[in-house]
């Protein structure tokens, strides 16, 4: 029987008198590539951020490779193997590269050695940057920068929140194969707007609709769904 890494049962965000989130549940096993997708205002990001302690829910259970994540703060839910990327890359500007993957290392639970950290340097294709500042990299670097931190900590877990965004064409389609050999190394819970990701990286997907689950399934017949079609995609080939 598959591991299950990530559960959430009836969790509820509320702002004021609006619903952000309306008892969403979904369930996440290991080494499964979960997509949510739904249009801006949907609740993905409130979802993550409520995951990941950034929000307190208002109600709901949620748990992490069995262990429930009520009243943990960021940083000790991140301890525990659950980590995540922003939708505007969050790096430190004015530190070199190197500075903040060391940066980094400081906070993870299990921090890789310098032969892996290398090794994933190399691989995300930003080692020949270990010198310059973070600020004055391109976008596609500061994200390839902002998965290297992430990777040092040795995550169980990523939640990647819009990752090709900002990107062009011929840079998302070097970030979709980075993803897809990412999910060799952990478990990946992936926010996007671009179908092309979805349908090439998610197993299975998730459809938010004003705070509530409106679908899910595998990608193929979420994105032929006529209620997905009609309330967020538009066209069928979206």
């Amino acid at each position: 029987m598959s591991y299950v890494l990530l559960e959430a049962r009836a969790v509820s965000k509320r702002y004021g008198g609006v619903d952000a989130l309306k008892n969403i549940g979904l369930v996440q096993y290991r080494g499964e590539t979960l997509g949510m997708i739904g249009p801006n205002g949907s609740g993905k990001t409130t979802f993550v951020n409520v995951i990941t302690g950034h929000t307190r829910p208002n109600g709901g259970v949620i748990s992490f490779d069995g262990v429930p994540l009520a009243g943990r703060n960021p940083f000790q839910i991140a301890k525990a193997g659950l980590t995540r990327t922003y939708q505007a890359v969050r790096v430190f500007g004015e530190l070199t590269v190197r500075e903040n993957v060391e940066t980094a290392l400081v906070d993870a639970r299990d921090p890789a050695g310098p032969e892996t950290v290398d090794e994933i340097a190399d691989w995300l294709r930003i080692a020949h940057r270990y010198g310059v500042r973070a600020g004055g990299l391109t976008l596609m670097e500061q994200r390839q920068l902002e998965l290297l931190m992430r990777l040092v900590q040795r995550p169980k877990l990523m939640m990647l929140d819009e990752p090709v965004g900002g990107l062009s064409s011929s840079e998302v389609r070097t970030m979709i194969g980075l993803l897809s050999e990412l999910k060799s190394r952990c478990t990946i819970f992936i926010i996007e707007h671009t179908m092309k990701v979805i349908r090439e990286l998610a197993d299975k997907v998730v459809v938010l609709m004003a705070g509530e689950k409106l679908a899910e399934g595998p990608p193929a017949d979420i994105l032929a769904d006529q209620r997905v079609i009609d309330r967020y995609l538009g066209t069928a080939d979206a």
